[in-house]
């Protein structure tokens, strides 16, 4: 009765210290140092944790952190933080491949949304995404991001807008193209602009014209045929 009394308390004592065991301090994944971790590991091999993942170059955010029976672990975080000077908000994925995500990143005039993001911890955050410059206008852009700040933002998208003078009405039809500028954007139009006379119908094309575009007002100032023309683009 005693030997098996004593074979129950230590199995279930080695049950207890292999579900409380801890996981290691710190660990590197997919290039990315997670530090203050506090898990548990199940008998199998398996188990839960959490950590606070390191940023390179700017701070840490907390991750939560799974691992299989068979010693593999990936992380998960739905979380925000700054690198390069710009907000990363989204859900995202560490694993051995790197911090994988969808989310947005804030630049300092208008933001990247809808967008997949992908963070190298060597090489920094590529992806593509949109930039919604009006109501249902939207620029579809690829992004480069390094630990210095934006190293390039591109993006292109037809656009056709009117506006009405008291002698004629002029319609753009061309590109808005999106390119960084600092930490954030700059739009620049290119297109053939048409002036059709109220008086006679007479109907004119001046360009290609190439010209900047406010970003979020959408208005831009333009030389046509010796007059000066404000166009609403968005």
């Amino acid at each position: 009765m005693k030997r098996f009394l004593l074979f129950t308390i230590l199995i279930a004592a080695f049950a207890v210290g292999a579900e409380a065991a801890d996981w290691p301090a710190s660990m590197e994944i997919g290039g990315f140092t997670v530090v203050n971790i506090v898990g548990q590991t199940k008998p199998d091999g398996s188990g839960k944790a959490v950590g606070r993942l390191v940023i390179p170059s700017d701070g840490m955010c907390p991750i939560d952190l799974t691992k299989s029976s068979s010693g593999t672990v990936m992380g998960t975080m739905r979380s925000s933080f700054n690198y390069g000077g710009l907000r990363v908000e989204g859900s995202f994925i560490l694993d051995r491949s790197g911090l994988e995500g969808t989310g947005t990143i804030r630049t300092n005039i208008r933001p990247i949304q809808d967008a997949n993001i992908r963070f190298d911890a060597r090489l920094g955050i590529t992806g593509n995404g949109r930039v919604y410059l009006g109501q249902r206008f939207a620029v579809p852009v690829r992004f480069d991001i390094k630990s210095q700040g934006i190293s390039s933002i591109t993006g292109l998208a037809s656009r056709q807008a009117s506006t009405d003078t008291p002698l004629a009405v002029y319609t753009f039809r061309g590109d808005v193209s999106v390119a960084a500028d600092g930490a954030g954007i700059k739009t620049t139009a290119r297109g053939i602009i048409e002036r059709k006379g109220k008086i006679g119908g007479m109907t004119s094309s001046f360009g290609p014209l190439t010209f900047d575009v406010n970003a979020i007002t959408g208005e831009a100032t333009v030389n046509v045929g010796g007059t000066e023309l404000v166009l609403d683009l968005w």
